[in-house]
């Protein structure tokens, strides 16, 4: 195999395939990128055995062929390589040589027969388009469940509904994200499935940029395809619980707030909240809602902030990270926060966008709150 590669297009290619090499298993085959020159194209593939991924990559083939070599080291030394064409030979013993202007690097490689088969893009399957497939990834993965004995949680949730496709995420406790699209025609026999957050993210970077992406249900599996990348998962395996059982559906009380100021206010209260539990409590009122925190060992804080519109009141308690980290994922200027008591949850919803939802579970407060001073 002889290939020839201009730096950023072949850069850009093993990052994108770097991120599903895994480093730390006991295949070193895992921990290598596949680079094969076949019928006039050049790919590069790398997988965990959870993950797969397939990129096209502009290049010169000179002669066909195929080899693997350490993911992490080739990305290493190509970044650092100066901005001239880089000539690749596969030589004997599953050597692969590397030159560059004046540097010459020999990397030992491993045969590219040990490599796991990667599934191709063949079938029938739906398409989404890649803006909106990204838009619902955006607005929901940031709240599913990290904890590993929970792992029907550790994805992304797509409920295939005759109307509508429903993305969910939640860790159960905290919060709950929801975001919807245009119904998915997928098989009928097929009501869902949970798409793992490591696939998610690999995703999300991979397809920010398509105009369409087709998506195509395998069996355990899931495959999402351009006309320049193909990445495979596992489907997490499992039943996701009915999440629609804690939206609310008859609120008591809404205000209409400024987006920014109501997250700024929040960030800047959070410094003095307790750094074991990050507690906070909102004052809501018609008006106005009044943010506020108080540690013994730190002190306290509030700011006040004026609502665009608002009915009903209600003293509340939120972890501050969960608040700022569903405030960061809405992308309207103004929100809505309908809420019904202070052992309620809470749903914050974009002005305008009738598809995303949040849920934010409350926690209890003390009985006393900070002082104005």
């Amino acid at each position: 195999m002889e290939l020839a590669f201009e730096k950023d297009e072949l850069l850009h290619a093993l990052q994108m395939v770097q991120g599903v090499a895994s480093g730390r298993n006991t295949l070193p085959i895992l921990s290598n990128v596949l680079i094969r020159a076949q019928d006039g194209n050049i790919e590069l593939a790398a997988t965990d055995l959870e993950v797969g991924i397939k990129i096209k990559v502009v290049g010169t083939i000179k002669e066909e062929g195929a080899t693997t070599v350490s993911a992490k080291k080739f990305v290493d030394i190509v970044r650092e390589l100066p901005d001239k064409t880089i000539n690749i030979v596969a030589t004997a013993n599953d050597r692969v040589e590397l030159t560059c202007g004046d540097g010459i690097y020999k990397i030992i490689g491993l045969s590219d027969e040990d490599f796991p088969e990667l599934p191709s893009a063949e079938g029938e399957g739906v398409t989404i388009d890649g803006e909106t497939l990204c838009a619902i990834i955006n607005k929901t993965e940031f709240a599913a469940s990290r904890e590993e004995f929970r792992y029907y949680l550790n994805g992304l949730y797509f409920n295939l509904l005759e109307d509508r496709t429903e993305v969910v995420a939640t860790d159960a406790i905290r919060h709950l994200a929801l975001a919807h699209c245009a119904a998915l025609k997928t098989p009928e026999d097929v009501a869902g499935f949970i798409v793992p957050l490591k696939a998610v993210r690999e995703i999300e970077r991979t397809f920010v940029d398509s105009a369409d992406v087709k998506i195509l249900l395998l069996k355990n599996q899931i495959l999402f395809s351009n006309e320049n990348a193909t990445l495979t998962t596992r489907l997490v395996e499992g039943d996701y619980p009915p999440y629609q059982s804690i939206i609310p559906e008859s609120p008591e009380g809404r205000s209409v707030v400024p987006k920014e100021a109501f997250l700024r206010a929040t960030r800047r209260v959070a410094l003095l909240s307790d750094p074991k539990n990050f507690s906070i409590c909102l004052e809501i009122d018609p008006e106005q809602i009044r943010i506020s925190a108080q540690t013994p060992e730190l002190g306290e804080a509030y700011e006040t902030i004026a609502v665009e519109s608002g009915t009903g009141s209600v003293r509340i308690g939120f972890d501050a990270r969960v608040l700022t980290e569903i405030l960061t994922h809405i992308e309207t200027e103004s929100l809505i926060l309908e809420f019904s008591g202070e052992a309620s949850q809470v749903s914050v919803k974009p002005v305008g966008d009738d598809g995303h939802i949040c849920i934010i579970m409350p926690m209890r407060l003390d009985t006393s709150s900070p002082s104005e001073s």
